[in-house]
Formats: C-alpha cells, structure tokens, sequence
C-alpha cells in the first residue's frame, strides 16, 4: 500500500480505504530521561564553577606571594611589622603576575608605606641581609627609612652581612642590632671598570667610538683612562663618600673625623662594630621583635606581621623561567575547563529531548 501524504493513519485516504502506511506518532516525552539530563548538566556545572572557583583562588594565593603579601603569626595583640631586604641593593626589579613591583627598591618603599599606614603595627623591625648595592638606591631607601621612623620607631636587624649600602639604610633606625659574626662596616664607595685594549691588541682586533665630548666614553674598555678623567671620576666618588660618612656622623652621634676614620671600607664583625660605635647592640631576630615591641609600647609579647619581603617559588627563578611558569599556569587552567566532563555537558546539551 502506498503512503498518501497528508492523510491520519488509520482513516480513509483519498480512495476511501483506511491508510496504514504513516509512521506512527512519537511517544510522549520521557519526563524520568529529561529530569535526569538536567540534574547531570547542574551538577557537571557546579563542579565546572568550583574548579574554576579553586583555580583562581590558586593563582591568587601564588601572585600575593610572588607580590609580597603579608602574613601575621601569633595571637592577637598590637604588631611588629618585619620588611626583609635581602640581596643587592638594586632600582631594579620585576613584575608579579598582577602588577605588583617584585623586587629592587619599589618592593621596599610599598612595604615601608604599608608598614606605616597600619594602625595596629606598632613598631618596625628591618631585616636586612645585604652586601649593598646601588648608592642612589640605598639612599634611596635611607631617607624612606628616615621619614618612616619619625612616625613609628624601627629596629635594624642584621642578619649575616649589613655591608656597604646594607649598613647606609640601617642608620635612621632607632636601634641597630646585630649577631656576634655579622659582617657589616664597609662604609665607603667605589667604582669598577674593566680594560682590555690591550689583550684586543695582540690579537689584532680594534675598537673605539665617536663622541660629542672628551668625556662621553670616559671608562671605555678600548682605551687607557686620562688623568683628566680619573680626576673627574674620583670627584663623584669622593663627593658620595661625603655624602655617605656624614650620614654616619648624624645617625652614629660622632664627629666627622671620627667617623671618617672608620669609613676606610673595612669591615667589621657584629662585636668590633659595637665596641666601634656603629651598632647598640648584639642579638639575633627574636631580641630584635623584642625591643621593637618595647620601643611600640607593646606589653607582652608581639605578634610578628610580615610585610613581604618572603621568596616565592617564582621567585628562584629567572625572569624568563617565572614568564614560563606563568604561562604554563594559564594552559593548566584552561586545560582543567577543557576536562572531560565539561565535554559530557556539550553532549548532553546536544542530547534531544
């Protein structure tokens, strides 16, 4: 029998005999199979929103520490701020993952602002564990530490070497304290060149450079220095030198002399610089939190808030190497929304109903 369009099955057709060749009509919805489907994509959903939800907080707990977040220890009570400067004292730095100033003197300033602006820390104590550095960049930071100590009083803590611009920003605290062992002292400046026209003279390579001035390529490797030169340099060095012993004087309490006589760039232990006059006194961290609280005002025992300062583990790497790491943390993520099950919620959503 042939199938007449446009006919009901089970009625007469067009010749008036009943027609049985239409497909029969679909079965009524499975409501069971529907309920089902839509419970399966709210709960691939839920779960898709609290990975997502896990994966950022992820990346925010890693960028805080890459940033210098703080972290408080202890329970309760009126704070000392601890800011850690460690390594080479530097203008330079990077970036975390959201912006924040890694590294180099930036790092420092914002903690010091931090530090300062927190109602409940009562003192400051600076950790430093640094050989020195820049001198524009540890100036930098002494006249910071300076200003900052007129509102709240700091505590230096040298840890295994305050040396050089290590020892210049320690100066405006209120108390500098330091180990038996620490190497510190070295209150001087220098400058470094490196020459080698000579060698490039043996094996026949020359060099050289055009300038707007006879001082334009002062310190060129390419050639002997002039006297003209030398004497232009040592006036900068002897210039910051001043500038660094009569910041000694102020901040020691002692004559320019006196204080130039042990500006010579030596350095000292942690027990020669006490007897010296550049330190008050001996002692580790945990003394150093000690007279911090008492200089604060705080009765007991202080809480410890650090303001940054921490190594993260994008830190120990490279610039490049954190530049991968990041990456590597953004495919992860997107790799984790790619999972299987999220693909299960594409098929069922395709899925008839």
């Amino acid at each position: 029998m042939a199938y007449q369009q446009g006919s009901e099955p089970g009625q007469p057709g067009p010749t008036g005999a009943p027609d049985y060749g239409a497909p029969p009509p679909p079965p009524p919805p499975d409501s069971g199979r529907s309920r089902r489907n839509w419970l399966l994509i709210a709960g691939v959903l839920a779960f898709g929103m609290v990975l997502l939800v896990g994966m950022v907080m992820v990346i925010v707990a890693v960028a805080g520490m890459a940033s210098g977040g703080d972290m408080a220890f202890g329970a309760g009570g009126e704070k000392v701020g601890v800011i850690t400067v460690e390594g080479v004292i530097s203008a330079s730095g990077s970036q975390s993952l959201f912006g924040e100033p890694l590294g180099g003197v930036r790092q420092t300033l914002k903690q010091l602002k931090r530090a300062e602006e927190d109602d409940s820390i009562r003192a400051i104590v600076l950790r430093i564990n640094s050989p020195g550095g820049s001198a524009a960049a540890s100036q930098e930071l002494y006249h910071e530490i300076r200003r900052v100590a007129q509102n709240k009083p700091i505590v230096a803590s040298m840890a295994d070497v305050a040396a050089s611009g290590g020892y210049y920003i320690a100066l405006p605290a209120e108390k500098i304290i330091a180990n038996q062992a620490t190497m510190t002292g070295s209150i001087g400046v220098r400058m470094s060149f490196l020459r080698y026209y000579e060698l490039m003279d043996e094996i026949g390579v020359d060099g050289g450079s055009i300038t707007s001035g006879p001082y334009k390529d002062i310190g060129s490797p390419w050639r002997d220095m002039t006297e003209n030169e030398r004497e232009l340099l040592q006036g900068m060095i002897d210039n910051i030198y001043k500038q660094f012993v009569d910041h000694v004087a102020e901040s020691r309490k002692m004559d320019e002399a006196e204080a130039r006589k042990l500006a010579d760039g030596r350095i000292f232990t942690g027990e020669q610089a006490l007897e010296a006059g550049l330190i008050d006194e001996l002692g580790g961290f945990n003394h150093a939190v000690k007279v911090a609280g008492e200089l604060g005002g705080i009765e007991g025992e202080p809480e410890i808030r650090e303001i940054g300062g921490r190594t993260s583990f994008l830190d120990l790497m490279g610039a490049q190497s954190r530049a991968i790491a990041r990456d590597a943390a953004r495919e992860a993520v997107e790799n984790a929304l790619r999972d299987l099950r999220v693909e299960d919620v594409e098929q069922v959503l395709q899925m008839p109903r």
